[in-house]
């Protein structure tokens, strides 16, 4: 197959690494020389068109598909809707390779060394699979792969680059107690909730790197060391997006679309709006924030037209809340503009403190707590569902 020469563009993102922030330990380089990104991506690829996830194929636009495989801040997305995209494209990214600085930075974190056992949650394309056999030897490496058909093509792209780790087919949330215990877990796929099992399998002193979100659809990097007593606990880290568990998935289209009805608006409750969610998008430190307090809340930003303030729409399972300009209305058992004021309260009052100052404690039963600062700073439970006194008026509608 002709095209662009792929080890010269491969040579080139390493040079882009290195500009921007450098690989963080000189064994990175060398990482990411034995091992080229290309040979782990497939020819059919896909990238976001309009409205839709569009094929990329490498024999019809090879330029294009080596300049988005050797771009060293972008992921590529291998697989839409678990495989079963629709004839006029996908909806959902399901499978990707990721971008260059995301592999580095959570390798960086991992602090890797040579004959460390390590559990991959989500083999993807095997290239990270692949990175992992050159820094800790191809035997004691274990990937996790929830989709069959996903990794039986890193299992052939392993094999055919000289790589034979473990690749196990099964749910990750579980991990793979078989190959453990593991001095490190790297997770190349996000949750909100770290599986109790993960702790178990780690031995004490390991470490738990994963990427973690709010359903506020914000992600820092946890890093988590198992103590003795048979916890997970550290900070967050670099905010990077990663795919979902598929257990965990946060759907892009919140529960709004199933709690809100007409019958619904016409028995909210009316009232004045103290301050408009803006800042969940102005300041990303303070939107984290509010996820932690605010688990299983969603939130929603709508342009209404041109030159009209955006409303915004917060959802769980049971309520709504609907707020723009002055006027603010509220659904369910729940006050959720209230409960998200109050987050911001704390969060202002705490210092406005960025991410990397929280963390999170996870239990071997999977109980998890996030705090500010130290362990012992424990943020206040998350907000219990209340009421307050219905304050009804007009019935004007959202547009």
């Amino acid at each position: 197959m002709t095209g662009p020469d792929l080890d010269a563009l491969s040579a080139r993102t390493a040079d882009d690494l290195d500009a921007a922030e450098g690989f963080r330990q000189p064994w990175m380089r060398e990482l990411f020389r034995k091992v080229p990104r290309y040979a782990f991506v497939p020819d059919r690829v896909w990238v976001w068109s309009t409205d839709a996830y569009r094929p990329l194929d490498r024999t019809v636009d090879p330029v294009g598909w080596a300049q988005l495989v050797s771009d060293a801040t972008q992921s590529v997305v291998t697989q839409v809707d678990d495989g079963r995209p629709g004839p006029d494209g996908g909806a959902l990214p399901t499978s990707s390779i990721s971008a260059p600085n995301a592999v580095f930075t959570m390798l960086a974190a991992a602090d890797l060394e040579s004959g460390h056992r390590v559990m991959e949650i989500g083999t993807g394309t095997g290239c990270n699979a692949a990175l992992l056999c050159e820094r800790v030897g191809t035997r004691n490496v274990v990937s996790v792969e929830i989709d069959p058909a996903v990794a039986r093509s890193a299992r052939s792209a392993l094999h055919a680059a000289g790589y034979r780790p473990t690749v196990v087919v099964a749910d990750g949330e579980a991990g793979h107690p078989a190959g453990g215990p593991y001095d490190r877990l790297l997770s190349t796929a996000s949750s909100h909730h770290v599986p109790g099992a993960w702790v178990q399998q780690v031995r004490p002193g390991g470490l738990i790197v994963t990427p973690w979100r709010t359903t506020l659809a914000t992600s820092g990097m946890a890093v988590l060391r198992v103590t003795d007593d048979g916890r997970a606990q550290g900070n967050f880290g670099h905010p990077m997006a990663f795919m979902d568990l598929r257990g965990q998935r946060r759907d892009d289209h919140s529960p709004l679309r199933d709690v809100y009805t007409r019958d619904a608006w016409d028995d909210s409750r009316a009232g004045p709006v103290r301050s408009a969610p803006h800042w969940l998008d102005d300041d990303y430190h303070a939107r984290f924030a509010a996820g932690l307090l605010l688990p299983g809340v969603h939130a929603d930003c709508q342009d209404i037209d041109s030159g009209a303030e955006p409303a915004w729409w917060l959802s769980t399972p049971t309520s709504w809340a609907y707020v723009t300009g002055g006027t603010a209305r509220q659904w369910g058992p729940r006050d959720l503009l209230d409960e998200l004021d109050q987050a911001h309260d704390h969060w202002t009052k705490a210092g406005r403190p960025d991410l990397y100052r929280y963390g999170l404690t996870v239990t071997r039963d999977g109980t998890q707590r996030p705090w500010l600062d130290t362990p012992d700073g424990l943020l206040p439970e998350p907000f219990s569902p209340g009421v307050t006194p219905a304050r009804r008026s007009g019935r004007t509608r959202p547009l």
